[in-house]
């Protein structure tokens, strides 16, 4: 045997582990997030028509409200990249009693290529609803039925007492 040739099997050995490692840890790098997507609060609610704030595809499995607070159970493609949801309100009230109030849940994948399909909750506060309503119809309490475009079931309605 030649001398050191042992060592150059064992040296070749930890070398293509190496190079595994490292393709593995290029692998999972195109699905980490990019520092150069836009960073948005995640409880974004703003008024809007139409879908301005992203069109990615989404389902809408439930909604509930407590308060202020709309929760909305989201399932989507994706799974690599931050996933960016907008609440986006209609800029008037339909009148009625009580009166309506359209929207549309905006998805933003940021490019996610990815094929898992995660279930999330989303957390929106409504207190820019709120004081839209007030600024429409004065102090005092107000119901408001939110129709978001794709939710399944009943209508949610939106009580505000202050």
């Amino acid at each position: 045997m030649t001398p050191g040739f042992k060592d150059c099997r064992v040296s070749t050995a930890k070398g293509a582990a190496s190079a595994t490692l490292l393709l593995v840890l290029l692998a999972t790098a195109g699905c980490q997030e990019s520092p150069l997507e836009p960073v948005l609060p995640e409880n974004n609610v703003v008024v809007a028509d139409g879908r301005d704030y992203g069109n990615d595809r989404y389902s809408i499995n439930s909604a509930a409200l407590d308060g202020d607070i709309l929760s909305v159970s989201v399932s989507y493609s994706g799974g690599c990249r931050s996933h960016v949801f907008t609440l986006v309100i209609a800029p008037s009230f339909r009148e009625s009693d009580p009166v309506q109030l359209p929207a549309v849940l905006a998805h933003e994948a940021n490019g996610d290529p990815c094929e898992a399909y995660p279930t999330e909750t989303r957390v929106f506060d409504l207190a820019l609803v709120r004081t839209r309503y007030r600024q429409t119809y004065g102090p005092g309490p107000g119901i408001i039925v939110l129709q978001i475009d794709g939710m399944p079931g009943d209508e949610l309605v939106y009580r505000f007492d202050d």
